[in-house]
């Protein structure tokens, strides 16, 4: 037996006060495909300069539209979680049973008032999502009035999409059998926003009911051989973006919980930030990206796991002057001939042929993004979750 995420994404460090909450439930639910009646929760306030107390936390199974079958979590035998500046840890070990196909809910419960500055996030609506409550404790498991996520974190009132947040946890595991499988998807905003996730889990959970879990290994913004691009006219100057893939690859694909299989897509932040943010003296070439998918190989075949990549999609995007796309497409197209011809990857999967617009050379179709031209929303994830071979990846 072993311990396997059935849900799990990354904190992301914002470098801002991002809220301040009080008595406040929030309820995060999700898609399980693993079986086995031991569970623990990954607690997190990595990031914060402030220590955070969830007064209650429960774990509990959605069905009928409520929250069945609640179960209390704790710390050392604690019900209040207490976690230090920075900290991050486990659950105490809970029995509780649960079994491919469940939705399972995690509910916290927030009673004085604390800081948020260490959250994690993800776009889509059609996989895990996130509720708040606008007063009072529901991690009993009642229905509340829900609070919208705008009202409480600033920077999703400006986001035109409404990213999902949640804070206190990054993640649940479940005690399971060892031939489980663990897939990273490891890269940017497309990766982290969850339309291609969403739609390959799925696929995945469908397919191979019992026997895989697929994490989130995104971060917006994120680059392959430089750390965030500081962008001043972005609350915390863009240190959201993260380190540099390079940088974070081992520790966040084998650190906390080793993969057995890795999905990259990576590089159009390499491509496109240079140029669009004015700092040119990070521009790549074409040979430089490939070289740092090159260390990302070497890094997964050392752990002895397979790792696939992935064209770069289009970001054509008709605000933009005309010679900034000349400008990535050459880089970009290079990058992906040299993908398909073959690299030291374990396979690939062509995610530019399926949304590209064949019509309008470096353009995604315009039904498959989310109005930049860059990120694919649901369809345009699905199409690309689509060109995933998943025996390939399960080694069938």
């Amino acid at each position: 037996m072993k311990w396997v995420s059935t849900f799990s994404y990354l904190p992301v460090n914002y470098g801002f006060l991002l809220a301040t909450v009080e008595n406040q439930t929030q309820r995060l639910t999700f898609d399980n495909n693993l079986n086995g009646n031991r569970i623990r929760i990954r607690f997190s306030n990595r990031y914060s300069e402030k220590p955070l107390t969830l007064q209650r936390v429960s774990v509990g199974i959605v069905r009928d539209g409520a929250v069945q079958n609640v179960c209390m979590v704790s710390r050392n035998g604690n019900s209040v979680i207490e976690l230090k500046p920075g900290e991050e840890c486990w659950s105490d070990e809970t029995e509780y049973a649960v079994a491919a196909g469940d939705r399972i809910a995690v509910s916290t419960y927030v009673k004085e008032p604390q800081e948020i500055r260490s959250v994690s996030l993800f776009w889509s609506k059609t996989g895990p999502k996130v509720r708040l409550g606008r007063d009072g404790d529901y991690v009993s498991g009642g229905r509340f009035e829900e609070c919208p996520a705008e009202e409480v974190y600033q920077f999703v009132r400006e986001d035109a999409n409404k990213g999902q947040v949640f804070y206190g946890f990054t993640g649940l595991q479940v005690l399971t059998d060892d031939k489980v499988k663990t897939i990273a998807a490891f890269g940017d905003s497309i990766t982290h926003m969850s339309y291609v996730t969403n739609a390959l889990y799925k696929r995945l959970y469908a397919a191979y009911p019992g026997q895989v879990a697929l994490v989130n290994r995104g971060i917006g913004g994120n680059r392959v051989l430089h750390d965030a691009t500081r962008v001043d006219f972005i609350p915390g100057n863009g240190c959201c973006f993260g380190d540099a893939g390079v940088k974070r690859f081992e520790k966040d694909v084998f650190g906390q919980e080793p993969a057995d299989v890795v999905l990259v897509l990576e590089g159009i932040n390499d491509i496109m930030h240079p140029i669009q943010f004015s700092r040119l003296e990070e521009q790549v070439t074409p040979e430089e990206l490939l070289a740092g998918y090159g260390e990302y190989i070497q890094t997964a075949h050392r752990h002895q796991v397979a790792i696939f990549g992935a064209t770069i999609p289009p970001c054509g995007n008709e605000e933009y002057p005309e010679e900034w796309l000349a400008a990535f497409e050459s880089v970009r197209l290079e990058v992906n001939r040299r993908i398909r011809e073959g690299m030291d990857f374990d396979g690939y999967f062509d995610y530019d042929e399926a949304v590209r617009d064949d019509l309008r050379s470096g353009y995604m179709r315009k039904e498959y993004h989310i109005g930049d031209g860059l990120h694919p929303n649901d369809e345009g994830g699905a199409a690309m979750a689509e060109a995933v071979y998943l025996d390939e990846v399960m080694g069938k």
